[in-house]
């Protein structure tokens, strides 16, 4: 007995009357372009002005006592000048005494521990350098461009802290042009920046701090700061991804 022949399957006229009535709203959206031609995205909204959030709140009050911002290039007190211009010739370990006495009762960047700064008076020098000293060997580095060595220096203290100066020759007198505080991993000279690189709270990302010379100022301006994902952040040269904000 031969089997029945089944009837073709057909598209119910509701899906098609559907697929006609979203071909036909495209058609409005796009305004009907052929193809290569441009087309519309769709309403932008509108740019606005950044809104305060809590206007009248009382802003949070400013350090107490006299500060150091580290903005302005200061001469270091009782070193005699150089006029050669070259730094190498100065006795770094005196150098950073002399202005850390002269700078004793400030706060801020400029700031020693009096535990830090004792040590410093009484442990650093250049002929015998005691194992308490709490001064790393100095580094020279040409940072401001002029084709002449600069002086930077790092005085560890308490809780992992780093007292972060550099030091150059204006007319052959002795000034310093850079005084932070940081918890650096690491740091780098790359040109005329100074890299300052600290662990971040995220694991497997760092703080990356630059320090650039500018001419105009004279001094080592604070330029940006960027959370970078670091593959080591206890290691320079390791990060990857690029990814950061400033």
């Amino acid at each position: 007995m031969p089997r029945p022949r089944t009837a073709p399957r057909r598209r119910p006229l509701r899906a098609l009357g559907a697929l006609a009535a979203l071909a036909v709203a495209v058609s409005a959206v796009t305004g009907c372009a052929s193809a290569g031609e441009p087309v519309g995205a769709g309403r932008t909204a509108p740019a606005s002005a950044p809104s305060r959030l809590w206007p009248q709140a009382t802003p949070a009050p400013s350090p107490s006592g006299p500060q150091h911002d580290g903005e302005t290039a200061e001469k270091v007190p009782g070193v005699a000048p150089v006029p050669s211009g070259d730094i190498h010739k100065l006795d770094a370990y005196a150098l950073v005494k002399a202005e850390v006495a002269a700078n004793r009762k400030v706060t801020g960047a400029d700031a020693l521990d009096d535990a830090t700064a004792a040590k410093l008076a009484s442990s650093c020098s250049a002929a015998r350098q005691q194992r308490n000293c709490p001064m790393r060997k100095p580094v020279y580095s040409d940072l401001t461009g002029d084709g002449r060595d600069d002086l930077v220096v790092g005085i560890d203290m308490e809780d992992h802290f780093l007292s972060l100066r550099a030091y150059t020759l204006v007319k052959g007198e002795p000034t310093r042009v850079l005084s932070t505080i940081a918890q650096p991993s690491s740091i780098e000279v790359a040109g005329r920046d100074l890299i300052v690189w600290e662990p971040w709270t995220t694991p497997h990302y760092a703080l990356r701090s630059v320090y650039t010379w500018n001419a105009q100022t004279h001094y080592m301006d604070f330029r940006r700061y960027e959370i970078r994902r670091a593959e080591d952040p206890a290691s320079s040269g390791t990060q990857r991804d690029g990814e950061g904000r400033s």
